[in-house]
């Protein structure tokens, strides 16, 4: 099985080709030059491991939420790359990636959403590891308004990503009633993006479900907005 994975959803690019349980993964901090090397990397880890696009099985990448131009970037090469050769397409939600480092039956995944707000969502691990079933919808919010737990969240919680990391008193403060453990983002986002993709392989290319996830439908303040919070 060869899946390639994109994960451009943050300033670090991380690209992974994963051939059975053989992975090659280049990573490293883009800042916003995923589209000027997006191509160039995927024709370098394709050539290093001697295979061209139409030997692959799926093309991976993570659909967000995250950095709305990363998403945009892997969205459109994976349909770029897959549609001449009808290769599966398996877009894989980025707090989801996140949720698979953490080792706990419950965990609530977070990014930095910018803007002083938080992406958040919080899912249960399957007995097996390899999925994850999401307990509320993929949400954007104010770190002063943290959610409530779902009812059967009362332990083996793992709270994980650079959402906490930013607002850990705001956390610390809403979920003090329960002994939760935290976990800091491992390197080689795409590594755990290419598992995710492999336990959930369609079988056969479509258009369907592979559009992005903004979850929020904006992406910076206006003048006037940044004025108002300058003033608090």
């Amino acid at each position: 099985m060869k899946i390639l994975a994109i994960d451009t959803s943050t300033s670090i690019f991380s690209l992974c080709l994963k051939i059975n349980d053989h992975e090659e993964i280049i990573e490293y901090e883009a800042g916003v030059t995923h589209s000027k090397i997006i191509l160039q990397e995927i024709k370098s880890i394709l050539k290093k491991c001697g295979l061209a696009v139409s030997d692959l099985d799926a093309i991976a990448f993570s659909s967000g939420p995250g950095s709305f131009t990363g998403i945009r970037i892997a969205s459109g090469v994976a349909y770029g790359l897959a549609f001449p050769h009808k290769i599966p397409i398996v877009p894989v939600n980025s707090l989801e990636v996140i949720a698979s480092m953490a080792n706990s039956k419950y965990i609530m995944s977070t990014i930095d959403a910018r803007m002083d707000q938080i992406y958040l969502q919080i899912f249960r691990a399957e007995a097996n590891k390899k999925n994850f079933f999401p307990l509320v919808k993929p949400q954007v919010i104010e770190p002063s308004e943290l959610p409530q737990l779902p009812e059967e969240v009362t332990n083996n919680l793992t709270i994980i990503g650079t959402g906490y990391e930013l607002y850990k008193k705001q956390f610390n403060d809403a979920y003090l009633w329960i002994n939760y453990l935290t976990v800091n983002v491992q390197t080689g986002l795409s590594s755990y993006l290419a598992k995710l993709a492999a336990c959930n392989l369609p079988k056969e290319f479509s258009l369907r479900e592979i559009l992005p996830q903004y979850v929020r439908n904006k992406v910076a303040y206006t003048i006037e907005e940044r004025k108002l919070n300058a003033n608090h």
